[in-house]
């Protein structure tokens, strides 16, 4: 019998005693590890026939990295996040998501 494991997620939902009301994201791989953020408000845009994310975001944890770490690429790192999270979340039931995000907790 051959085990498969499960891939390793580059993120993971954080509890944070500082933000009690938002699961925060931590980023668990590459040059951003230990990194902690959230998002704040995160708006779609219809843009040249295509759908974008317009978001905002806080870094809750730096792990120690320099602030010129948290450039464009950063940015289009946790965008990236932001679609996973976004395309997990309308694969849930409950369909959660769309309160989340009117409420700012996602």
């Amino acid at each position: 019998m051959v085990e498969t494991k499960k891939p390793k997620k580059r993120y993971s939902y954080i509890q944070s005693a500082k933000y009690p009301d938002q699961t925060c994201i931590g980023i668990n791989e590459g040059q951003y590890a230990g990194v902690i953020y959230k998002y704040g408000k995160v708006t779609p845009i219809e843009k040249d026939g295509g759908l974008t994310m317009q978001f905002e975001f806080d870094i809750i944890e730096n792990n120690g990295l320099p602030r010129d770490v948290f450039d464009n690429d950063f940015f289009n790192y946790i965008g990236d996040i932001l679609v996973e999270v976004i395309d997990e979340q309308n694969n849930r039931e409950d369909n959660s998501l769309a309160s989340n995000l009117e409420r700012g907790l996602l």
